[in-house]
């Protein structure tokens, strides 16, 4: 889910969300209401580390221009304890990682399926989302998404061709998500039309 707000850095294009799901319906999904939602109910406890400030955004500042259409990408999920969680990443289109064809480290990846009942096999997995780190860019961590078919079956094959040496779990509604810290490199391009990407291991 993506939207747009007047914003205070002309970089930024707007805000992605994943796990919009638990904002209450009343909220206005802008970026200074969301903070306030969060801070009253207690989510943000290192602002430095949670928030995209203005020492992130000046480091950013130095890598990319409004053209590139960087984003803020606000995370909601719930721990393991079951406490819901806010973090904020700098988000970076795949149409924009294809335009710089810049090779990324990736972080991790989870594979979303279409529906519930998604039977283990690439067809019934339609949303890639994953973090990596950028070139340049000492300690932050990205995030992208895409549902374009080649890139989702890639990263699904690859899921499933891992050793067990990696991270892998079965999340939510059949959601499978894999830890590889950097260990994993992508690059994005396009077939025809088509999104694609090299992934080297």
């Amino acid at each position: 889910m993506i939207a747009n707000e007047s914003r205070n850095n002309d970089l930024l294009s707007g805000l992605v969300f994943w796990g919009s799901e638990y904002f209450p319906g009343d909220l206005k999904l802008m970026l200074r209401d969301i903070r306030q939602w969060a801070l009253k109910n207690k989510m943000i406890w290192d602002p430095e580390a949670q928030l995209i400030g203005e020492e992130r955004l000046e480091e950013l500042n130095k890598h990319f221009v409004p053209e590139d259409e960087l984003f803020i990408l606000i995370h909601l999920y719930k721990d393991e304890k079951d406490n819901l969680c806010y973090l904020e990443y700098p988000y970076l289109p795949v149409k924009t990682l294809i335009k710089k064809s810049t090779q990324i480290q990736i972080v991790y990846w989870r594979i979303l399926p279409n529906s519930f009942y998604a039977d283990g096999t690439p067809e019934n997995y339609g949303e890639l989302q994953f973090g990596f780190w950028y070139p340049n860019i000492i300690g932050e961590e990205f995030a992208s998404m895409s549902n374009a078919k080649l890139v989702v079956k890639k990263f699904f094959d690859l899921y499933q061709a891992l050793s067990g040496d990696y991270e892998k779990k079965l999340m939510v509604k059949g959601t499978l998500d894999i830890t590889v810290d950097g260990s994993i490199k992508a690059k994005f391009f396009k077939t025809g039309r088509l999104f694609d990407v090299e992934i080297i291991q």
